[in-house]
This record gives C-alpha cells, sequence and structure tokens, in this order.
C-alpha cells in the first residue's frame, strides 16, 4: 500500500485548451529495487527481500520504459535521466537502457554503489550512454562513519572515482547527510572541493528502510543551524539542491531572467526540488521527488503519461504554486528561491507543503533578511556560471 497518497484529478478532456507547457529537466528514474548491497537504511528498501522480491513481479521492462517514459519524457521537458536502485547496474538491460536513452536525446547519469564498477564496465557505460554521461556514487563520509550508513568501504567509491577521472568520464557525488556524518562533513566538502567533483545533498528520511532509523539520524533545525548548514553555504559546488537555501530573489531573477515552472525558480534550479524535477520507481508510480517515492503518489505511467500526471495531479499543482506553502515558509523572503524541503516536511508532519522543520531561520514577514544572505548570494553566482557550463 502506498502511504500520503493524494486525491488525483483527471487529465484534460480532448476538447479543453491545450494544456501549459511544463518543464521538468531531470528525470530520477530508480529502475530497479535489485541491489548487490544490503545497507541497512536504504531508502529503497533494497535490503527487504520480500520488497524487492514483490517489485520484481512488477518491474517495468525494457520496452515498457523506453514506450512510456523515454517516448514521452521530453513532453514534460526532461533532458537528464538518473538511473538509479537499488543498484542500477544489476539490471541486466541496464546499458541498453543507456543506450536507448541516448538515441532519444538524453543525457544520462548513473547512480551507482561502486562495488561493479571496472575498467571494462566503466568504458561500456561510456559507450552506450554517450561523453555526456555522469557517474554519480555515494559518499556519506571519507571516516568510519561511511561504513555505519553504506554496506561498503569508502575506498570502493574513492578508486572508482579516480578510475572515472582517468577515462575522462565525468563525476558526481551524492551525500546522504544526518547525524551520521554532520560532525565529519566539512571534511568530506573540502575534499570533494579540492578535487572539483560536483555534489548534492540527499537528507536522511523516513522513506524505505530509513525509517527505523529516522528518530536517531534525521538532523533537527539546531543542528542543520550548527554542523550542517555552515558547510552547505561555503561549498558552492553543492548549491545543486539544499535547504535552507537564503538566496535573494531578485539575485535569481537576475541570472535567470524570470525563468520558472509556475512559481518554481529554474535555469539553474535551486534550493527544493520538487517542482523541477520528477521521479518515478521501478514500478512506475511517479513523484515529486526521489526521497518521497513510495509514500507519495502522483500517478503512474502504465496508467497515464508523464505530461497528464503532472498537469493532472493535485499534488503537482500544490507543488507547483509555493503561494501554498505553509507557516514559516509561507510568509519567507526566500519562499520562492528556496521553498523548503518539501521531504523532511511530509515525513516530521504528514503534510508536503508544511514548512520545513529543519530551517532554523525565523522570519518574521517577507521583508526579513538573513543574515546569510550575502553569502549565499556570492556563492550562487558561482554556481551558477558552473551550472550553465555544465548545462543543467
Amino acid at each position: 500500500m502506498i502511504l500520503g497518497t493524494t486525491p488525483q484529478t483527471g487529465p484534460a478532456s480532448a476538447s479543453a485548451t491545450a494544456p501549459e507547457r511544463l518543464n521538468f529537466p531531470t528525470l530520477y528514474f530508480e529502475a530497479t529495487r535489485g541491489c548487490n548491497l544490503s545497507c541497512d537504511i536504504c531508502m529503497s528498501s533494497s535490503n527487504d527481500v520480500q520488497r524487492v522480491r514483490q517489485s520484481k513481479r512488477e518491474e517495468m521492462s525494457t520496452d515498457e520504459i523506453e514506450h512510456l517514459v523515454l517516448k514521452t519524457a521530453k513532453d514534460v521537458g526532461v533532458r537528464v535521466i538518473i538511473w538509479s536502485g537499488g543498484e542500477f547496474l544489476t539490471r541486466k538491460d541496464a546499458l541498453d537502457l543507456l543506450a536507448r536513452a541516448r538515441r532519444h536525446g538524453y543525457r544520462s547519469s548513473v547512480c551507482s554503489n561502486g562495488v561493479k564498477l571496472n575498467r571494462d564496465l566503466l568504458l561500456a557505460i561510456q559507450e552506450a550512454g554517450g561523453n555526456d554521461l555522469v557517474m554519480s556514487l555515494g559518499i556519506n563520509s571519507l571516516d568510519d562513519d561511511n561504513e555505519g550508513t553504506r554496506d561498503a568501504e569508502v575506498e570502493v567509491t574513492l578508486k572508482a572515482l579516480d578510475l572515472c577521472e582517468e577515462l575522462g568520464i565525468k563525476r558526481h557525488v551524492v551525500v546522504n547527510v544526518g547525524r551520521h556524518n554532520m560532525k565529519t562533513l566539512g571534511r568530506t566538502m573540502d575534499w570533494l572541493t579540492e578535487k572539483r567533483i560536483p555534489w548534492n545533498r540527499s537528507p536522511f528520511t523516513a522513506r524505505g528502510s530509513g525509517v527505523k532509523h529516522f528518530t536517531q539520524h534525521a538532523v533537527s533545525r539546531e543542528e542543520m543551524e550548527q554542523y550542517v548548514h555552515p558547510e552547505f553555504r561555503r561549498h558552492f559546488f553543492g548549491y545543486v539542491s539544499y535547504t535552507p537555501l537564503f538566496l535573494a530573489p531578485e539575485v535569481h531573477e537576475r541570472f535567470s531572467q524570470g525563468q520558472k515552472n509556475r512559481t518554481v525558480p529554474q535555469g539553474p534550479s535551486i534550493g527544493c526540488w520538487c517542482g523541477t524535477w520528477l521521479a518515478v520507481n521501478a514500478e512506475g508510480y511517479v513523484a515529486p521527488c526521489a526521497i518521497l517515492l513510495d509514500v507519495l503518489e502522483a500517478g503512474n505511467v502504465r496508467e497515464g503519461t508523464l505530461a497528464e500526471i503532472v498537469s493532472g495531479s493535485e499534488m503537482f499543482g500544490r507543488i507547483l504554486d509555493r503561494n501554498q506553502l505553509q507557516g514559516k515558509c509561507g510568509r519567507c523572503r526566500y519562499q520562492f528561491t528556496c521553498g523548503g524541503c518539501r521531504a523532511m516536511a511530509f515525513f516530521k508532519t504528514g503534510d508536503y507543503m508544511a514548512e520545513d522543520p529543519t530551517c532554523f531561520f525565523e522570519p518574521a514577514d517577507r521583508n526579513t533578511v538573513c543574515e546569510h544572505e550575502a553569502e549565499t548570494n556570492e556563492m550562487f553566482a558561482r554556481y551558477a556560471i558552473m551550472a550553465k557550463y555544465a548545462g543543467l
């Protein structure tokens, strides 16, 4: 049973006016729950044998993925597909899917735990996905803390990153942030910056097997302010997706020239990415965020196109209208450029439009300027240049 679902309105009738053009540049596709590891906090429940067995029976086939996703994703602006799992490379058709995505004109990013990666496989992945392909690997900490949340030594990831550099394959790192690594986060960020490896944060949430560890590992607003946010602010390579983000709206407007997905700023996307990317799981269910898969669903690609789902669901209607944000997020100067973490709001309150429970900023109204705004503006300017060069 999928929890936390919201009512869904049907797609517009054929006689209605043409639907607006929505723009979701990135599609996160969790194409399998199968995995060669069994991490205790796996958000896709790949360590749950029964869940994986059930998912395998419902998993989309190669041809379904091509017809239901690859052929229709451009209709909602998708340019980049992030292939994930589980371990995406455990799919026997992984290379075929990368090749098909390339033929349809998409750039691909492959999320992997790194265990299967060797020179031959990386060269095959690059050949299938093209020279624009990105390998995205996970590092929670450069210290022994990494093994507490990933069922593999950090050296496995470091060797894979070095091999990617040797082969000229673009690299990216995902950092799952929580109490398990908040005190070592600075060292990890400094190392990634020194290596010039872009990264994004994934907050520890209660999705999948993480639910039993959520209270233990999810950071509080006080810990966000003391440990996590200072590291986020000073590393522009990670501005791709984090909250709270104290970016002046007029600064983003100047860079983007008003580019938006309804009310969600783009060009480049910043803050919470709900409203600027899509997530699809192995069974075809669609959510506005990778870490809201399985707990929130807007529809299924086996029952409607992506365009019908995002334009016709109540969930995306609310997500795309940040005027509906509640609490302090709804009265904040950074309501649109930040948006607050919709996943943390949902997992803490049950309402994905509630205020971000990890935000420590307390605005009286939209005129309240955060003390970190000037620093954020400066770092964003550097990130925006990098994002433009990278085609984000």
